[in-house]
């Protein structure tokens, strides 16, 4: 568990750190930016990655500095819950959209949806659905499909860590619960359909809940409601290495952290273990993450200077 503050933090620092939001159903995450913003007085709030508005869960959110951070989220592994229905179709691949039926499903059983999932694990391609935020020709998906168009679009490599089929209901409409870790870009929304289309019912997302992002999890989030209520909403801010704690850490002496903090490289007595990479974070002596950095040899060449 990660711990939220106990202390309320300068007011330069309430507006740089990182949100663990607990999204409820009917909100975008858009409508979680702004509550953000107005709460905390600040422009700079970005989100780490949609959840649509029937989703529920995680949805780390990004103020002030920490969000130069976002895409180092977006190289860590997301866990989602999810419930699919066989037996059904949907122009949106879940049940915001027109849902139609799909052939029977009967036949399904627990054994099938294991063996049907388990061939989506690992590195594969998804067709990113139209419904959905990416951009063609400039344009987000969804709003050609709001004006009926529906365009050629190519698959995109995503990764499956792990899926866990939890939960099995059979029938006609048969349902299952699964436990899915996934990378970036990979929809839940798309696998359901995926997975529909391969047991030849067709399926859709009828539920999900993301549980984890990185080393967030959902037990540690707030629900806006109670972000806006807070008397001190700057507790329940993250410090902003926790969106990039999976990298190796190099602690420099005061000289050495001003010289990284002017943009210049310097020289390290030893070099930590590199498990990404060359990459690594920089923390000045009292604790504070200052840039984040690349390691060639002994010299370490800052690429991402923090105005902490």
């Amino acid at each position: 568990m990660i711990p939220v503050a106990t202390r309320p933090p300068t007011a330069a620092a309430s507006r740089s750190g990182i949100l663990a939001i607990d999204k409820p159903a009917g909100m975008t995450s858009f409508d979680v930016v702004r509550v953000v913003r107005r709460v905390f007085n600040e422009r700079r709030v970005g989100h780490t990655g949609t959840l649509d508005p029937t989703a529920t869960g995680l949805l780390p959110i990004c103020i002030g500095q920490a969000t130069r951070l976002v895409d180092y989220f977006h190289q860590q592994p997301k866990t989602y819950r999810c419930i699919i229905r066989l037996g059904e179709t949907s122009d949106t691949l879940d049940t915001e959209g027109e849902v139609v039926a799909g052939a029977d499903a009967s036949a399904v059983t627990l054994e099938d949806v294991r063996a049907t999932a388990a061939e989506f694990i690992g590195d594969i391609e998804q067709v990113a659905p139209m419904h959905s935020a990416v951009r063609h020709e400039g344009k987000h998906l969804y709003e050609l499909a709001r004006s009926g168009q529906d365009v050629e679009r190519k698959g995109r490599p995503v990764r499956i860590d792990s899926i866990e089929v939890t939960g099995f209901r059979g029938g006609p409409r048969a349902e299952a619960e699964l436990t899915v870790v996934s990378g970036k870009g990979a929809y839940m929304r798309v696998l359901a359909a995926d997975i529909g289309e391969r047991l030849r019912t067709g399926g859709l997302l009828a539920w999900l809940s993301r549980t984890s992002y990185g080393p967030l999890r959902l037990e540690d989030a707030i629900t806006p409601d109670a972000l806006a209520e807070a008397e001190n909403p700057a507790a329940a801010l993250l410090p902003m290495h926790i969106a990039v704690d999976f990298l190796p850490r190099v602690d420099l002496p005061p000289q050495g952290a001003t010289m990284v903090g002017r943009g210049q490289s310097v020289w390290l007595p030893r070099t930590p273990e590199m498990t990404a990479g060359n990459q690594c974070r920089v923390h000045s002596a009292d604790g504070r993450l200052i840039a984040i950095g690349e390691i060639a040899g002994n010299l370490l060449r800052p690429t991402k200077v923090l105005n902490t």
